[in-house]
Order: structure tokens, then C-alpha cells, then sequence
């Protein structure tokens, strides 16, 4: 794979998590909970209808299939709700369930966002070097209902199947936010956290598993036909 470069203009983790917010999402699946990003929007001109899809780690979703529980859907500034009980959501894993990727289809009257906050994916045929410095965002259950920045380098790599190792954490209700440089890229989803287990009595700091965002980029792209943003899109 290519090792992307990195030409458009660095922010400041400020700046870089105040536009990636805007697009993400807290997810109330049943008993779990966990964060989703969005990475596209649609329209049928005809209908009027409205479209948005988020991507989130598969695990946060897996359980609702095949019962009664609903998918809540609520924007970071908590001003924006949708559940599958009045809403129409469809959701489904992007492959088979052990890459953990899953994607959320919603029906809106109204755009969910501004075409123009929607956030560049990473290229389907690049990765990350090891050192690479990244953020991600999420709900931690710990601290409910924040949105909370988490920062962080690559580790390295697992090839079966392709994560990233980051030398960051995952804690419950992360799961499947995004993770993204500061040129605002989304690298892609929080997976989940692999601790150093010693012993049975003792456990150390381990490593985050990352998902890539590739697979995304790569379906929405050569499968849907959509329009993803290129380079010079940031700074339009």
C-alpha cells in the first residue's frame, strides 16, 4: 500500500476536533452504546427524502438484530435525535463481522448536515506509518454524556485482519468513533483495546486496535459511485 502524503495544511487539535464533531454521533444500541461518524450524505430529488450514512464499529450494533431493541441515534451537541422506533434506519456490516465495521443508513426529511462538514476519508490505498500522530472522539461511558478527545501515535500493525496498533485507549462507548490526523483525514473507527495481561492478578497499559477506514472509502467510491472528497476540498 502507499504511504500517503500529507499535503494539506495541519490544524491545532482544537481546531481539528471542533470540525470533526460536527459529525459525529452517540449511538444507544440496546444495552450497548458506542459512537458513529458520518461519512455520507444523499438526496433523491424526486421524494425530497434525505439520506446520511454513519459508520461505527460492528460490535456496538451486532446484538439488535432479530429483536425488539431500538437504535437511538444523538448528535454530539445533543440537539439532533433519531430512533429507529420512529425513524427509518437500516444497518449492516461492511464484510464479514471479524473486521468489525459496520454501517448505519438513515432516512431524514431534512439534510443531516452540511455537505460542506462532511469530513475526507483516507485514501482506500494508503496507511499510516508508524510514529503517525492521531486523534479520536467518543462517548465514554465513564463520563456520559461527553464527547471526549483522545490523542495518540501509531504503534504498528495486525494483517489479519488489517488494523492499526495505536498506543492509545479504548474504553466502553468509544467503540467505533473516529480517529483522524490533524489535517482532519478519518484514519478510521476505534475498534477495541488490548491490555497487557501479565498474570491473572495483574494487567498493564496494552494497545488500541484501530479499523481502517479503507474498506469504507473503498465501497462508497467503486460500489455506491459517490463523490468522496478529495485534497483540495479542505479548503474550499
Amino acid at each position: 500500500m502507499n504511504r500517503a502524503r500529507q499535503e494539506w495544511p495541519k490544524l491545532r487539535w482544537d481546531e481539528a476536533v471542533d470540525r470533526v464533531s460536527k459529525c459525529v454521533f452517540r449511538l444507544y444500541a440496546g444495552s450497548a452504546a458506542g459512537t458513529g461518524v458520518l461519512v455520507g450524505l444523499g438526496h433523491d430529488p424526486q421524494s425530497g427524502v434525505c439520506f446520511a450514512t454513519l459508520a461505527t464499529a460492528w460490535h456496538v450494533l451486532k446484538a439488535l438484530p432479530g429483536t425488539t431493541d431500538e437504535l437511538e441515534i444523538v448528535s454530539a451537541d445533543r440537539k439532533t435525535v433519531f430512533s429507529s422506533a420512529a425513524n427509518q434506519i437500516g444497518f449492516y456490516p461492511l464484510g464479514e463481522a471479524r473486521y468489525d465495521t459496520g454501517l448505519i443508513v438513515l432516512r431524514t426529511g431534512r439534510p443531516l448536515a452540511k455537505e460542506s462538514e462532511l469530513l475526507p476519508l483516507f485514501p482506500h490505498d494508503s496507511v499510516l506509518g508508524r510514529g503517525a500522530d492521531i486523534g479520536w472522539l467518543g462517548f465514554p461511558g465513564i463520563a456520559e454524556p461527553e464527547l471526549c478527545f483522545f490523542h495518540g501515535h501509531i504503534s504498528g500493525y495486525l494483517n489479519d485482519p488489517p488494523t492499526y496498533l495505536v498506543d492509545g485507549v479504548a474504553i466502553n462507548g468509544v467503540s467505533g468513533g473516529p480517529a483522524f490526523d490533524n489535517r482532519v483525514h478519518v484514519i478510521g473507527l476505534v475498534s477495541a483495546y488490548v491490555p497487557n495481561r501479565v498474570d491473572s492478578s495483574t494487567t498493564l497499559p496494552g494497545l488500541m486496535t484501530l479499523v481502517p477506514i479503507n474498506a469504507i472509502r473503498y465501497w462508497m467510491e467503486h460500489r455506491l459511485g459517490a463523490r468522496v472528497l478529495k485534497k483540495t476540498d479542505l479548503t474550499s
